[in-house]
């Protein structure tokens, strides 16, 4: 199934809200994953929608980024 504008898969979401929020933080791949407590190529693959991430490393990645789940799975307009 392909992800469109009307139709997003949550994985898509989290994605891009956390390179979007790991970036505001002024954190590199590798430095966010060794407060995560997991490989650089983990959080890669997740913010290239390559691993389907557990919830328990869905709360462990909104620690690290200091903010909610709901705030890592909230659709923003694209624009």
């Amino acid at each position: 199934m392909k992800a469109d504008r009307k139709t997003r898969l949550a994985r898509h979401v989290f994605a891009e809200n956390l390179r979007r929020r790991r970036k505001e933080l002024g954190l590199s791949q590798e430095t966010f994953a060794a407060l995560v407590g997991v490989h650089r190529t983990y959080v890669g693959a997740v913010e290239r929608c390559e691993k389907n991430i557990t919830l328990d490393n869905i709360e462990r990645f909104a620690i690290a980024l200091e903010c909610s789940i709901g705030e890592l799975l909230e659709e923003h307009d694209e624009g």
